[in-house]
């Protein structure tokens, strides 16, 4: 799904600015577009927001992009100019709505975070300058999430 998106934007096999070669790293405009398909869409999460002001309970899932350490690739000039720099989704969601899981595809299996107390100062710990945090929302909610 994502991939056809990216080939409405842009029609190039490898080299684009919407996705990375082999890696599955989409623009957030690509992501985006796939959740408005699905009826959804993003609220991000300003660095200045406090993170203990929001109940999750009727969010989707949260979508966060954090920075990821490549010494090896990002090395390699090849390679570094094919990729966009290091950076990495992941994805973070309640299952049954009290425990909230991080769903990271670089993870074996999901593991526990615990509840919303729990995620909150899972979130309050990442470094909020380079962590892009956002709530996948259903699109009818947009306006009861959006910032002021």
């Amino acid at each position: 799904m994502l991939d056809t998106i990216v080939r409405q934007y842009d029609t190039s096999w490898c080299c684009n600015e919407y996705s990375t070669l082999f890696t599955g790293n989409y623009d957030l405009q690509i992501i985006l577009d796939a959740l408005k398909q699905q009826g959804y869409t993003l609220r991000a999460i300003d660095m200045n927001e406090s993170i203990d002001a929001f109940d999750f309970k009727d969010c989707f899932g949260l979508l966060l992009n954090i920075t990821l350490d490549r010494p090896f690739f990002d090395r390699l000039p090849l390679v570094s100019s094919w990729t966009k720099p290091g950076r990495h989704w992941l994805t973070i969601k309640s299952v049954d709505g009290e425990h909230y899981y991080n769903l990271d595809s670089k993870l074996s299996q999901p593991r526990l975070i615990g509840s919303q107390t729990d995620l909150k100062d899972y979130l309050n710990k990442l470094d909020r300058a380079q962590t892009y945090m956002y709530m996948v929302i259903e699109e009818t909610m947009a306006e009861k999430f959006s910032s002021d």
